[in-house]
């Protein structure tokens, strides 16, 4: 009985012992394969998070870029052009005067350079300068009109000679280029009779100014 009791325990051990070893592989089997699985996550995750971040800042500095681009552009100035729509003449008393306005239409700054050139009905023969011909003392003056604002140059009537009896029928206008020669071609402004503008061909037109109030001062017809 002693002898067989030895066998019995003997292998019930044995069976333990196997169980146990069983259950340490199993789950150590288990715990590696968790922690492959959470460092090949883990390190996927970092990769995806590097890419985002990379993708965020080009599409970023892209955006940027463009942006000061576009900036940059619609800040660059360019020559003002003459046409109907952006030129006019309208008559004021006590003084006597013609007010020419230039209105820039466009979303960037334009520039004009010295004094428009008038001419007279059907003269062939341009306004002369009031403050002086830009081709000597004014070489290189010019007035940046901003976006969507206005430029001022004035025709003083205040005097029997600039003013005449015989109404306007007609101006045209040019610009010109900063060396005070005429710049492309013209702005015909035709008046009717219930709205007589005067001026002669002894009447002088003054330079551009981007302020009327200073426009006035400078042809000496402030109010």
């Amino acid at each position: 009985m002693t002898a067989r009791r030895r066998t019995v325990a003997t292998a019930t051990l044995a069976a333990a012992l196997c169980g146990t070893l069983a259950l340490t592989g199993c789950s150590h089997s288990k715990s590696s394969k968790s922690r492959r699985h959470s460092s090949s996550s883990s390190s996927s995750s970092v990769h995806k998070d590097k890419k985002n971040k990379k993708k965020h800042r080009f599409i970023g500095a892209g955006a940027a870029g463009a942006g000061a681009g576009a900036a940059a552009h619609r800040a660059r100035p360019t020559q003002c052009v003459a046409g109907p729509s952006k030129l006019k003449a309208m008559s004021e008393t006590n003084p006597s005067v013609l007010v020419i306005t230039y209105h820039n239409p466009l979303g960037r700054p334009c520039i004009l350079h010295g004094a428009p050139q008038v001419f007279v009905n059907d003269s062939t023969t341009p306004l002369g300068f009031l403050e002086g011909d830009p081709k000597d003392d004014f070489i290189g003056r010019q007035v940046t009109v901003r976006p969507r604002s206005d430029a001022y140059a004035l025709i003083p009537t205040t005097t029997p000679a600039t003013k005449g009896t015989r109404p306007l029928n007609k101006l045209t206008i040019s610009l010109t280029d900063s060396r005070g020669v005429k710049r492309g071609g013209g702005a015909y402004l035709s008046f009717s009779q219930y709205q007589p503008r005067y001026a002669t061909q002894q009447a002088k037109v003054g330079h551009w100014y981007s302020s009327l109030p200073e426009a006035r001062i400078k042809a000496g017809v402030s109010r």
